[in-house]
C-alpha cells in the first residue's frame, strides 16, 4: 500500500512537472512571436545612463566570482572548521550553478540564436542558426539569467525566510540582459526556468537532500553542529 502510495505521489509530481515544463514553452514561444523583437527595440530607446546602470548590475550574473569563491569556501568548512553539512551545503550551490550553466552553454550551440545586436544590423537575422558557434549565436537561453536564478533558488532553500530578497535580486538581473540589449525577454524566462528546475533537481537528490533538511533548519546551516550531530553527518 505505501508503495502505491509513493507511485502515485511520484507519477502526480511528474505530472505537474510536465505541466509547467509546457506552460514555459508557450509562454517562451509567445515571447518568440510577440514580445521579444518589441522589447530589444525598447531597451534599445533607453536612456544611456540607465543602460550604464544596468550593465553594473548584470554584472551580478557571472557564475566565475560565486564559483571562486565557494570553491574558497567549501575546504575551510570541510576540512578546517569541520562543518560537513556547510559545506556540503557549500557544494551545492556550486553545483547548482555549474550544472545549469553547462546545460545551457550546450543549448546555446545547439540552437544558436541570434541576439538582438544581429537583429537590428540585418533584420533577417531573427531566429536559429543552429550548431553554429560564436558570442552573437548564443542567445537562448541567457546564461546570466541561469546563474542568477539557480544561485537564488539555492539560497531561498539554505534561507527560506531571505526568499523574497533572493527572487527580487534574480528578477533585476535577469531584466538587466534585456536592458543592456545582450538578450531578448525569451532567453531570459528560458535561462531562469533552467536555473530553477536544475536546482530543485538537485535539492531533492539524496546526497544533497539530507545537508539540506540537516537538525536546525536552513538558516542554521552555517552554525557548528553539536558532537551528537557531527557523528550522524559524518
Amino acid at each position: 500500500m505505501i508503495e502505491r502510495n509513493r507511485s502515485g505521489l511520484f507519477w502526480d509530481d511528474f505530472r505537474r512537472q510536465i505541466l509547467i515544463a509546457l506552460l514555459f514553452a508557450a509562454m517562451i514561444a509567445g515571447c518568440y512571436l510577440m514580445v521579444d523583437r518589441p522589447a530589444a527595440a525598447w531597451a534599445r530607446g533607453l536612456d544611456p545612463r540607465t543602460v550604464a546602470a544596468f550593465k553594473k548590475i548584470t554584472l551580478f550574473g557571472s557564475s566565475g566570482p560565486y564559483l571562486a569563491a565557494l570553491a574558497g569556501l567549501y575546504p575551510v568548512l570541510r576540512f578546517y572548521l569541520h562543518r560537513s553539512v556547510a559545506s556540503k551545503r557549500a557544494l551545492f550551490v556550486a553545483a547548482a550553478i555549474v550544472i545549469s550553466g553547462l546545460t545551457v552553454d550546450l543549448l546555446k550551440w545547439v540552437v544558436a540564436r541570434w541576439r538582438p545586436k544581429a537583429y537590428f544590423a540585418d533584420p533577417s537575422q531573427y531566429g536559429f542558426a543552429f550548431f553554429r558557434t560564436g558570442y552573437e549565436y548564443n542567445s537562448f537561453p541567457s546564461g546570466h539569467a541561469t546563474t542568477a536564478w539557480a544561485l537564488a533558488c539555492a539560497l531561498t532553500l539554505l534561507y527560506p525566510r531571505l526568499s523574497l530578497f533572493w527572487i527580487g535580486a534574480a528578477a533585476v538581473v535577469a531584466a538587466s540582459r534585456v536592458i543592456v540589449g545582450a538578450h531578448y525577454p525569451g532567453d531570459v524566462l528560458a535561462g531562469a526556468w533552467f536555473g530553477v528546475v536544475i536546482t530543485l533537481a538537485l535539492g531533492r537528490s539524496a546526497w544533497f537532500h539530507v545537508a539540506l533538511a540537516a537538525p536546525g533548519g536552513a538558516s542554521q546551516g552555517l552554525e557548528k553542529p553539536s558532537s551528537r550531530e557531527t557523528s550522524q553527518e559524518e
